[in-house]
């Protein structure tokens, strides 16, 4: 890939990281939960995840799956089922008392939920599609590319998410009120809820 390319594609990966969607609401709530060392195995898992998925994507299925409505369909409203049960665990999450330890993440908190959250995040198959359709060259060697767009993926969406994460992390020590604690919970969850909306029916 040209260097020229390869910065365009870079810059493209960050902006797409780093704008709100689901992977940066669920970062935040979790930060805010956990901190950054609770929310580390979340980042980890979006990027790698999210790093899979364009791989295979690019390297043998996007060409079949981005020119099938029915199935992309399914994957937009199977996601935003899946985003609203999320958003509905956000808010309805238990929160410390003052003096009691953080509530324990679950399947939010680990690398193989956050992994497998991209297969369901409607944001993530819309990115996907278009660094596929606007990146990848049919007259270059596919393999070498869709592992340039993965590794490419991994280090802009560390740096992209992880202010996210920092974010959280920062109003943790804001959230030892349950009060507090619960708001955020379900501002977190609206959010999530808008950012989904916005994926799907904003373009």
């Amino acid at each position: 890939m040209p260097f020229d390319q390869l910065f365009a594609f870079a810059t493209f990966a960050y902006v797409a990281s780093a704008t709100p969607g689901p992977n940066n609401i669920l970062l935040t709530a979790v930060g805010g939960a956990g901190g950054i060392r609770g929310g580390l195995p979340v980042l980890l898992g979006i990027v790698f995840g999210f790093s899979a998925m364009v791989f295979l994507l690019a390297f043998g299925l996007g060409r079949t799956v981005f020119t099938m409505d029915a199935v992309l369909d399914t994957i937009r409203y199977g996601g935003l089922a899946v985003l609203a049960w999320l958003a509905w665990k956000i808010a309805t999450a238990p929160v410390a008392q003052a003096d009691e330890p953080v509530p324990d993440l679950g399947r939010r908190g680990s690398f193989l939920g956050a992994a497998l959250f991209q297969w369901v995040n409607p944001k993530a198959w819309i990115v996907a599609a278009g660094a596929i359709t606007s990146f990848l060259q049919p007259d270059l060697p596919v393999l070498a590319q869709a592992t340039t767009l993965a590794a490419v993926f991994i280090l802009a969406g560390a740096f992209g998410c992880l202010p996210w994460l920092a974010f959280g992390a920062v109003v943790k020590r804001f959230l030892r009120d349950p009060l507090h604690a619960r708001l955020f919970n379900v501002a977190m969850a609206l959010l999530l809820v808008i950012s989904m909306l916005l994926v799907i029916f904003g373009g």
